[in-house]
């Protein structure tokens, strides 16, 4: 087997590691081991690596094996450290406004978006396409350099990274939005003077969540005061300040209604999985529902 040669000028010990783990994915997988050097060439570190045994002591037709593992090595370089590196310097660029933490959390927000694009397989779609572009220039010759593999054959990849980089910032500036909503909301129920020392809220669906006092009656309209403009049932809730509010939700996650009130009403809440009360109010068709029209 010919020997095979990645090189870099940048994070050359990232890029170290990833192919470490590619030699040992190779090894314990099937069988084949790979002998490694080192050496440098000017500002570029170069990884050379050959067929050195086999589990079963034959080396022939274990080069396209051992590229496919290289290649898998490349890719988890090219979306684990390349692009995190990428994205860092896109948004401090592109968007100098933003701090240094700022920038390290929208591009680990941004390397994420990508990580969770996985194929049939379950595995990250991403990095299988990259490994087979490295693959078909391993076809082309044995050796690779990142940076003129990055420049050269993978020039859409800048492309990628620039729009993830402002989907990135989209849901950070929403979830600043967010945090703002809620903190608003919290602030309306601290000044509020509490009107019951006990609430019920059972959910039911995204749309339908009924209200009960603490003897287990249904709120009534005429049990609110203001007149509900928007968003009816946080301005329910909101107008009836709760001294305890007991949420009542199956399922083993929380729905983002659901989270959005635990944290409107923090302190003062208690999520039930099943109760009495729950499995009453799932079989009566015919009580009075507060409608979630807007989180």
């Amino acid at each position: 087997m010919k020997k095979l040669t990645i090189g870099a000028e940048k994070y050359a010990e990232e890029l170290c590691a990833c192919l470490e783990r590619a030699r040992e994915r190779l090894w314990e997988e099937h069988g084949i081991r790979l002998n490694g050097e080192q050496f440098s060439r000017g500002r570029y570190t170069f990884y050379t690596y050959r067929v050195s045994g086999t589990s079963e002591g034959i080396e022939d037709n274990c080069t396209g094996t051992a590229m496919v593992a290289l290649a898998e090595g490349i890719a988890e370089f090219i979306t684990d450290v390349w692009e995190r590196y990428e994205l860092q310097r896109i948004v401090a660029s592109d968007f100098y406004y933003y701090g240094s933490d700022e920038v390290e959390y929208l591009a680990d927000s941004a390397v994420n978006m990508l990580a969770g694009l996985l194929g049939p397989d379950g595995k990250p779609l991403r990095a299988q396409h990259i490994a087979l572009s490295v693959l078909e220039q391993f076809s082309q010759g044995h050796e690779i350099l990142i940076e003129g593999l990055l420049r050269f054959r993978m020039q859409s990849l800048q492309e990628d990274l620039h729009r993830v980089a402002l989907q990135s910032i989209d849901e950070y500036l929403m979830d600043l939005e967010y945090q703002e909503f809620v903190k608003i909301l919290r602030y309306f129920l601290d000044v509020q003077e509490p009107r019951l020392p006990l609430l019920h809220m059972v959910y039911l669906d995204e749309n339908t969540t009924r209200l009960f006092n603490a003897e287990g009656k249904p709120i009534e309209p005429g049990d609110i005061t203001e007149p509900v403009v928007e968003d009816m049932l946080m301005s329910t809730l909101i107008n009836l300040a709760p001294e305890k509010l007991h949420i009542h939700a199956a399922g083993e996650s929380l729905p983002p209604l659901v989270e959005t009130v635990t944290k409107i009403f923090a302190g003062k809440t208690v999520v039930c999985r099943g109760c009495p009360l729950c499995h009453t109010v799932h079989q009566w068709e015919d009580l009075p529902a507060q409608k979630a029209t807007d989180q």
